[in-house]
């Protein structure tokens, strides 16, 4: 090779490195996300990201709330990502200790939403509450009243008719399960769960599943998430929302940073950006409630008390107890497949 061709391999390699992005500082500006946001609004929240730093890639891995847990869970000791942001809390903190303390911005977030560590090193961002969708016309077609309370998911009529999230593979499924065992004793919420198993149709692996399906006729009644149906009922859906008069359920949805060898800067430029008032506004547009406390939920049909509505809900029991109540689920009713 003579001289002249030598200049210009190094030129081509050059711009290889540099200016067509494929350079050290390149790759440092990717970060990978795993999250369980809904496909309908990640790629919204993403994109404005990206309007205030449009030189970070974000690389996605979505997946049900349960799913994301289970692969954080096999690749603690080696971890994948960067930033685990919008997945329920009870699949990870138990994990936090792979989780990297980080000085979050939490001055307007309620004390019951972050880590009490004396540098956080997870931080909750939205949250939702168990919830019935009932299809009206459907309901009326087989003379199938409105239900109020769990009890009355048992009753003969909804043999068949109920739809409800796996809580293996559903944060929503998980933490209504453990609402019933929090709120019943377990002896009695197993027991409430043998006779619910005989009316349901079928398990599903998404929180949100039930709730559209519903929504479709393609079912009575779903358990899910409230703020969907709420959602699907003020686009005037034949729907009606139900919070259980017993109390909700509810799970919130954290933002951490992961604890690896080399963290990237940019991972925790998107941490901060995550629990900002901007990002909080974005959440409240599709959440049931944010938990920055300077803005309230959007959705209309929530109950007036919405705090009286929330169960007393030990969070971090339910973490501790989670495989356990899983176990327990799955020898009862399979892998949920009816």
């Amino acid at each position: 090779m003579n001289k002249f061709l030598k200049i210009l391999v190094l030129v081509f390699n050059i711009c290889l490195l540099t200016a067509c992005g494929g350079g050290t500082d390149s790759l440092k500006k990717e970060i990978t996300v795993y999250s369980s946001f809904e496909e309908d609004y990640i790629t919204s929240y993403i994109e404005e990201f990206n309007k205030e730093y449009p030189d970070i890639k974000i690389n996605l891995i979505r997946d049900s709330s349960g799913i994301i847990a289970a692969k954080f869970e096999a690749e603690k000791e080696n971890p994948q990502s960067d930033v685990l942001w919008g997945v329920a809390s009870t699949g990870l903190v138990n994990n936090e200790k792979y989780f990297e303390p980080f000085n979050y911005n939490i001055t307007n977030i309620d004390e019951k939403f972050y880590d009490k560590s004396q540098t956080p090193k997870w931080v909750g961002i939205s949250a939702w509450m168990t919830a019935f969708t009932f299809n009206i016309p459907e309901g009326e077609k087989k003379g199938i009243k409105i239900p109020l309370s769990y009890a009355d998911l048992l009753k003969p009529e909804y043999r068949d008719e109920i739809v409800m999230p796996n809580p293996a593979s559903s944060g929503t499924g998980f933490l209504t399960v453990s609402a019933w065992i929090q709120l019943m004793g377990e002896d009695k919420a197993w027991k409430y769960m043998d006779e619910l198993n005989k009316n349901i149709k079928m398990y599903v692996h998404s929180g949100s599943a039930p709730t559209r399906m519903a929504s479709q006729g393609e079912n009575i009644l779903g358990i899910g998430m409230g703020f969907e149906s709420l959602k699907e009922e003020n686009k005037k859906m034949p729907i009606k929302t139900i919070f259980p008069k017993e109390g909700s359920g509810w799970e919130m949805e954290i933002v951490s940073i992961v604890k690896k060898e080399n963290i990237k800067p940019e991972a925790k430029i998107f941490a901060e950006w995550a629990i900002s008032e901007k990002a909080m506004k974005l959440y409240a547009q599709n959440r049931g409630f944010v938990t920055d406390r300077r803005i309230p939920p959007v959705l209309k049909g929530y109950p007036k008390e919405l705090e009286k509505q929330m169960i007393n809900n030990n969070l971090m029991w339910a973490a501790e107890n989670r495989d356990r109540i899983l176990k327990e689920w799955e020898r009862r009713y399979g892998k949920g497949e009816n």
